[in-house]
């Protein structure tokens, strides 16, 4: 029997500050949250799509300059609120309205989208 100590190889994270470059339209990052480099995600401020009273979409400029499974590219990350609900039909018109309206407001943050990256501001 040996009388030399066993040891053991064990992996640990490490955790340190990292300075990036941040976008004009980012809102900023938690300081408080340690993340995976390749989860840092630029967001910029959340816009609610909610016509006539509708919670339809919520939607964000959005960036992950790290990413190695999905895009690096400037997007708009648009999220859907699973509206569900039973409709008479003066609602079911008025939810028709809401979608066009809804789609317009999506329409008009796309246009925004495509001048940031006209501009070069990634």
């Amino acid at each position: 029997m040996s009388t030399e100590p066993r040891t053991a190889q064990v992996d640990v994270f490490v955790t340190k500050s990292l300075e990036i470059d941040e976008p004009d339209w980012c809102i900023g990052h938690r300081d408080d949250l340690a993340q995976y480099k390749v989860d840092i995600t630029h967001y910029g401020p959340e816009h609610a799509i909610s016509p006539n009273g509708f919670d339809l979409f919520s939607a964000r400029l959005g960036q992950s300059p790290f990413a190695e499974r999905d895009t690096r590219n400037l997007v708009l990350y648009v999220e859907h609120s699973g509206f569900t609900g039973s409709l008479n039909p003066d609602e079911v018109e008025a939810f028709a309205d809401a979608l066009v309206e809804a789609a317009a407001s999506l329409r008009a943050l796309g246009h925004e989208l495509a001048a940031i990256l006209a501009r070069g501001d990634q």
